[in-house]
């Protein structure tokens, strides 16, 4: 494609979730959680920039962005291509961005996680042209060529419309495309109560081959790949030489799958001298205490272990292929060599008893962690909870495609009795303890985030059964 016409071709970015179905977190704790950068659209951006097209990122949490101000902001760039990203709860803002990017006169796009599920039922909004299924990385740049250039878009694996469908793209390497795309986005405004500021997010490793009942898994996410020890330091350091970042949080799947890989970049941060800290998220059976050793000596503060719950009975219906030893060794061991504990738990399991619940607060509580969230459990769609739940009559079974098309007043069932007062109860029970004074001062300390944390623990206190908008 010769380069003058691509510069004329633009392409926006969107990520816009400001109206959501969640019935996951309460609203307390999730409003001070944070904004985080959205990887998967840098990845995109940085695509599409070797290519040679003009492009930009809106993103609406963090550039303070409503429904108006993102169709003003589109109207004023004129974008041929809108490409916007959504879950399935958060459908209702993606429509809004798509309806902003239609009135800018663009073509649009949508994908992410949501179009492996529903794929040509989005199609029902007349404010989209495409649905992306699969690998966005393979098919906006094809998509874009295509419109560029006036070409066949019938061939492009992953693309539905209205006259053709076709298939899934398969993922690809991170490795073979470079880093995300941060220039252009509004760095000062994310954060995260749980880290320093500057900070920053980034992938190692894509996929993980667990099956938990209650996870949504793309296709792209069944096939783990992992970027090289040299890539991610890398990658570290323009950090923070480039941005003066502080802290990185690491948002693989799972961190520590590949373990002398985690081990080579322990090392290598080591040998640059390489000041940052960082966290990542793992599985309790994926730490042996060496390798948490390695993790604490190269400026590993925190690790994020999917909990979920402290129920024996729970755990094996969820898939965890976990066991309440497990969770209290890899715990324990995490903070003997100084490396805080980040615990995760789903409460309202389907038909989950208040027994079963006091358990789970109890291991939360007895065990030394420095966090933890509590989420209720919802039936995402393509997962076995939702067919479990439909098939105990909680969950209607067309719940999730009246929700795509258009009934976004729904509301999502609970999966036991009081889940959302359960999940109040235990972060209550958590956090209001003497025993949480000396980490959350702790907390605040290293991370400067006291009007954050203090103001999400009175709100806590004082919280009602609201549920969060952003999923």
């Amino acid at each position: 494609m010769p380069s003058s016409q691509s510069d004329r071709f633009r392409i926006a970015l969107v990520r816009h979730h400001d109206l959501c179905l969640n019935s996951r977190q309460i609203a307390a704790v999730q409003k001070r959680a944070g904004v985080l950068p959205h990887l998967g659209l840098g990845y995109i951006e940085t695509v599409l920039r070797r290519d040679g097209f003009d492009t930009v990122q809106f993103d609406s949490p963090a550039m303070g962005l409503d429904g108006e101000g993102l169709k003003q902001a589109l109207i004023r760039y004129q974008p041929h291509l809108v490409c916007v990203s959504t879950t399935t709860p958060g459908l209702p803002g993606a429509i809004e961005a798509c309806e902003a990017a239609r009135a800018s006169g663009a073509k649009v796009i949508l994908g992410g996680p949501h179009t492996e599920v529903f794929g040509a039922e989005n199609l029902h909004h007349d404010c989209i042209d495409y649905v992306g299924v699969g690998e966005g990385l393979t098919i906006v740049p094809q998509l874009a060529a295509a419109l560029a250039s006036g070409g066949e878009t019938k061939d492009i694996r992953g693309l539905i419309c209205r006259e053709h469908h076709g298939g899934v793209a398969p993922m690809i390497n991170l490795a073979d495309v470079g880093w995300p795309r941060r220039e252009g986005l509004p760095m000062n405004q994310y954060f995260s109560i749980m880290a320093k500021r500057p900070f920053a997010t980034m992938i190692s490793s894509r996929g993980c081959p667990f099956k938990c009942s209650f996870c949504f898994k793309q296709i792209v996410d069944k096939k783990s790949m992992y970027r090289t020890a040299e890539d991610v330091v890398d990658e570290m350091e323009y950090l923070v030489h480039r941005w003066g970042v502080r802290e990185i949080m690491f948002y693989d799947d799972v961190f520590t799958m590949h373990r002398k890989r985690v081990a080579q970049i322990c090392e290598l941060i080591r040998k640059r001298n390489l000041k940052v800290r960082w966290e990542a998220p793992t599985r309790v059976d994926l730490v042996p205490n060496e390798l948490l050793k390695d993790m604490a000596a190269a400026g590993c503060v925190r690790l994020r272990f999917g909990i979920e719950h402290g129920d024996p009975e729970i755990l094996e219906s969820m898939g965890k292929e976990s066991s309440i030893e497990k969770i209290e060794r890899a715990v324990i061991d995490a903070s003997n060599v100084g490396i805080s504990a980040f615990g995760y738990f789903i409460v309202g399991w389907l038909n989950e008893t208040q027994a079963q619940f006091e358990r789970t607060v109890e291991l939360a509580q007895r065990l030394p962690f420095d966090y933890a969230s509590f989420y209720t459990a919802t039936p995402l769609p393509g997962t076995r909870l939702f067919r479990e739940s439909v098939e105990a009559g909680v969950v209607p079974q067309d719940f999730w495609l009246r929700f795509v098309k258009g009934e976004f007043d729904l509301r999502m069932p609970e999966l036991a009795p009081n889940a959302h007062q359960r999940a109040q109860e235990a972060y209550r029970r958590f956090y209001f303890r003497p025993q949480m004074m000396m980490p959350i001062t702790r907390h605040i300390f290293h991370t400067g985030q006291f009007s954050n944390t203090l103001s999400g623990l009175l709100t806590l206190a004082r919280s009602s059964s609201n549920t969060v908008r952003d999923f």
